[in-house]
């Protein structure tokens, strides 16, 4: 694939990685989830905790 790529004049270009650990969005998923799942019985559904969190938040 690389020989086609190349020869077609396309530069090939490798991402690094990918890591949960370094993506702001994956804390800020992990951290409502918990919320969501301490909190959940207060509410009367998924939709009534969801709208709470980034109320209260």
């Amino acid at each position: 694939m690389r020989e086609l790529l190349e020869s077609a004049g396309c530069r090939i270009i490798f991402l690094s990685p990918y890591s949960p650990d370094l993506n702001p969005i994956e804390k800020f998923w992990k951290n409502m989830k918990r919320w969501i799942r301490q909190k959940i019985e207060c509410f009367q559904g998924l939709y009534q905790s969801i709208n709470a969190f980034f109320t209260l938040s």
